[in-house]
């Protein structure tokens, strides 16, 4: 049963023989219902700070979801994008890889090309060398034909038979051997 200040303040008793100072009960009366509206102010302040608590704690917990819920969000974005990065990376790198392997055989085509370059102009300089010497054996021929007192033998040569002189003239020979002139080709 419940009872309200003013319950208690109203209560009336029964009046008897010998009973209880009726003033004294009345202001006994009085300080209880004083007090018990204390309580009951009280008793419904705190209700109403348990209300307010329970709804500023749903509150904490709906924040409390929609950051969880942020952060998830944030951790699978942020593994994506990572991924993404990750895989964007190994293409590049792949192509990287690929045209570094393009460069080196056309570098490598090049050298070959200039290797064969390089030989057949060693060989041109052989075969022009060969046509000079050659040019300048006929000529000395031709001039000790045509002139021989410009270029009289010497006199150790004078003395020389045939087979002397083919031996030294094979001496003096140059040491690669004779390719047909250039225009022969």
């Amino acid at each position: 049963m419940k009872f309200t200040p003013l319950d208690i303040q109203r209560r009336e008793f029964e009046k008897v023989f010998r009973g209880l100072e009726e003033n004294e009960v009345r202001a006994f009366l009085h300080e209880v219902a004083a007090e018990w509206e204390e309580v009951l102010h009280e008793n419904q302040r705190m209700r109403d700070e348990i209300l307010d608590l329970r709804e500023r704690l749903q509150q904490y917990q709906e924040q409390d979801r929609i950051f969880r819920e942020a952060l998830l969000h944030a951790q699978r974005t942020k593994e994506e994008v990572l991924d993404g990065a990750n895989r964007e990376k190994a293409l590049i790198l792949k192509e990287a890889d690929f045209k570094a392997d393009e460069i080196l055989r056309e570098a490598m085509a090049q050298v070959a090309e200039m290797e064969t370059v390089i030989r057949n102009l060693k060989l041109e300089r052989s075969r022009f060398l060969q046509d000079v010497d050659g040019l300048m054996a006929r000529t000395r021929r031709f001039l000790q034909d045509e002139a021989p007192e410009m270029f009289p033998p010497a006199e150790s040569t004078r003395r020389l038979d045939d087979t002397e002189a083919g031996r030294i003239d094979a001496l003096s020979a140059p040491p690669f051997p004779r390719l047909p002139p250039a225009g022969s080709r």
